[in-house]
């Protein structure tokens, strides 16, 4: 699962920057958008969005009459959490109410209250083994090598961390506690 599912399992808010885990591209457009002004972007965003279903493209507005308003700088925020919600709830809508109603069935919903989403993700797939010479033999710098003190400074002290510490690690630079099962080469960064 992903982090915005595990929010759902919580009924937690997803947010867009739970976006960057799901799709990273997507996400440095979204970023893009609320960065720079819509008018330098020369985009012609409306509240609206296009998915393609069975071949079919179909256009969704993302507020009453959408397609008819137009983004802009002072409303690109809004936008951007709409269209993100749209992307991580409302276009899966049916499949997120399916899981819950069968996961509720076993797992009552107070039971996991407690949990915030990182928890939750650590109780479902368990704390991962990392193994730190496969991470770091698949690292890649950027504007540093591998004999840099900085970098010796980093894995050292990433060496020293306890098991737990790790994953939260893996969580915070990666969105998920989660280890391919091909191990890091596999895993994909921001550029794919």
């Amino acid at each position: 699962f992903t982090h915005s599912f595990y929010k759902h399992i919580l009924g937690v808010p997803v947010t867009y920057t739970d976006m960057e885990a799901i799709d990273p591209t997507y996400y440095k457009n979204l970023v893009a958008i609320l960065n720079m002004s819509v008018e330098e972007l020369d985009l012609d965003l409306t509240f609206s969005s296009e998915s393609i279903n069975f071949g079919e493209t179909v256009t969704v507005d993302l507020i009453p009459n959408g397609r008819k308003v137009q983004v802009n700088d002072g409303n690109k925020l809004e936008y951007v959490r709409w269209v993100a919600h749209y992307r991580m709830t409302d276009s899966i809508r049916a499949q997120i109410e399916s899981f819950l109603e069968g996961f509720h069935e076993l797992v009552p919903p107070k039971l996991i209250s407690i949990f915030n989403p990182a928890e939750l993700e650590l109780l479902i797939s368990g704390m991962p083994t990392i193994d730190l010479d496969d991470l770091q033999a698949n690292t890649v710098y950027s504007g540093y090598s591998t004999s840099d003190p900085q970098i010796q400074w980093f894995w050292n002290v990433l060496r020293g961390m306890t098991h737990e510490e790790k994953a939260l690690f893996l969580q915070f630079t990666t969105g998920t506690s989660k280890i391919p099962l091909e191990g890091f080469s596999k895993l994909q960064g921001m550029r794919g």
